[in-house]
């Protein structure tokens, strides 16, 4: 069962990072047991923790979304946001022209070839802190079925929500 960590206003960050690593768990054993995984933004005020769980839809433009996180964000003085979901992915190669257009948005991974993008769940988290935590765990399909490799962790500068 899905461990909720304990909210304290005073460890915020601290807080928020380890609900994102227990969603990230939680998350891949989902995608284990159904072979898929649904979008879905948890929402995060600093008094109380968790305030809202929003499923995404599917087919949701991702500018739009963004967008409409970014606007709950101030609206209503948000703290932190996660999102989970299936999402295109590119890792970087040595020497690498392709990573410089996507960093620099002269094009999208959705929009490489087949064979230069991998499909990986994501968990994602963003906060006023500044802290951004982003899991991606490779989905591998074949004939065999679904499995998820073993995910990379990454802490970064690029924030949407928070920005």
């Amino acid at each position: 069962m899905f461990d909720q960590p304990k909210w304290e206003i005073d460890a915020a960050s601290e807080c928020i990072r380890k609900w994102t690593e227990n969603l990230h768990t939680e998350a891949k054993r989902l995608f284990a047991q159904d072979g898929t995984h649904a979008n879905l933004l948890f929402l995060f005020n600093k008094e109380s923790g968790l305030i809202c769980v929003n499923p995404v839809p599917s087919n949701v433009d991702y500018d739009q979304l963004n967008a409409a996180v970014a606007n709950s964000v101030k609206e209503y003085d948000l703290y932190g946001v996660i999102l989970i979901g299936e999402t295109w992915a590119y890792y970087i190669k040595e020497n690498d022209h392709t990573a410089f257009q996507l960093l620099d948005g002269e094009m999208r991974v959705s929009d490489l070839n087949a064979e230069d993008k991998k499909e990986a769940l994501m968990v994602k988290m963003e906060n006023r802190d500044g802290d951004c935590l982003v899991y991606l765990d490779e989905i591998i399909r074949d004939e065999k079925g679904v499995i998820l490799k073993e995910g990379k962790l990454a802490e970064s500068a690029q924030k949407i929500w928070m920005a």
